[in-house]
């Protein structure tokens, strides 16, 4: 009979015969742990940067109403999405984690209140305001909004006389229009002076059109600023009555009256006074250029006021008003607290 041997299975020997299997110390990678990495900090995709932007373009809406109302409008749209998404991510999710909170969503959507609407906006108008009042430090020591309301009032006051009752008695035209303009800023100032405070603040933050200006400017700066324009506007039309392109007239505008000029001539209704009505037509469109420029130097001066301020609003917001005030306040509200409100008011 044959006799077998019992094998020796000590580590040496196993190793020896099997040279190709690695030494136990030696763990495979993927069975080492993963406790000792650091864990990767959360970083919430909205809130970064461009994205981020979404949430400002209705700010930038609101510097570019005064000049161009309709895209003001539309910048709100991709706000709007913005906002949406963001307070619905955070309603539904803890950051990674899925775990939908009423209370959370309601604090991101203050945050996104006071951090892309309330403050900005202010910032703009805040900035559009400043532009506003460094422009007195200009010759005619007149504020940009000053400027503005003097011209749009006499637009509307020379679009309703017959310039050609006036070209040779201009003084009268100017006596005519500074008692009208007087009585327009004396009625405003005392709309101003009673108005209620939170409109007058909900104005002053949020609106563009701010005729009580022109009562803080001296009246007599008003007056002379006028004047000049009256003098220009009355030479102007001479020499486009005589066919000749004024000075400050640009090469296009002038264009457009020679059309203007031809358009009139072939109607039968203006055909008399052609001449006239296309002078006054362009005129018209020179004051509303002029207005338009004002607008625009205001707003820039907000998009300024909106560059400097867009980070530290989004800072403050999130380190004063939401972690000592909103979110304090909101965690102290339970569940039977709700529970009381709803039989309270809704059973």
């Amino acid at each position: 009979m044959y006799r077998i041997a019992p094998i020796s299975l000590n580590k040496t020997s196993f190793t020896a015969h099997n040279s190709n299997i690695k030494p136990q110390g030696n763990e495979p990678e993927f069975e080492k742990s993963n406790e000792n990495k650091p864990k990767r900090k959360y970083s919430d995709p909205l809130m970064q940067w461009p994205i981020r932007g979404m949430a400002f373009t209705n700010d930038i809406g609101a510097a570019i109403t005064d000049i161009a109302p309709k895209a003001g409008m539309a910048m709100w749209v991709p706000a709007l999405m913005y906002f949406g998404a963001d307070i619905y991510d955070k309603y539904r999710n803890n950051k990674e984690n899925y775990d939908p909170s009423t209370k959370r969503g309601l604090k991101q959507a203050i945050f996104q209140a006071f951090a892309s609407v309330l403050f900005p906006i202010a910032a703009v108008h805040a900035g559009q305001k400043t532009a506003s009042i460094l422009a007195r430090g200009s010759k005619e020591g007149l504020s940009l909004q000053s400027k503005e309301e003097v011209v749009r009032n006499h637009l509307n006051y020379m679009s309703q006389r017959r310039l050609s009752e006036f070209e040779n008695d201009v003084p009268l035209y100017k006596q005519k229009y500074t008692q009208a303009l007087d009585n327009m800023i004396d009625e405003t100032m005392r709309k101003y002076k009673y108005r209620n405070p939170i409109k007058i603040l909900g104005n002053f933050c949020f609106g563009h059109r701010h005729p009580e200006a022109m009562g803080k400017d001296r009246r007599q700066k008003i007056h002379d600023f006028i004047d000049k324009r009256i003098d220009n506007m009355f030479a102007m039309r001479k020499e486009l009555l005589e066919g000749n392109k004024p000075k400050d007239m640009s090469e296009k505008m002038f264009k457009k009256f020679l059309l203007l000029k031809e358009t009139y001539k072939n109607d039968k209704k203006y055909s008399n006074n052609y001449a006239h009505h296309a002078a006054k037509d362009i005129l018209k469109k020179f004051e509303e250029q002029k207005i338009f420029k004002t607008k625009m130097a205001k707003t820039i001066g907000g998009f300024i006021a909106l560059g400097i301020l867009i980070k530290p609003i989004d800072t403050f917001v999130e380190n004063v008003i939401m972690h000592k005030y909103v979110g304090p306040g909101l965690d102290k509200i339970t569940t039977p607290d709700v529970s009381k409100f709803k039989d309270k008011f809704f059973n």
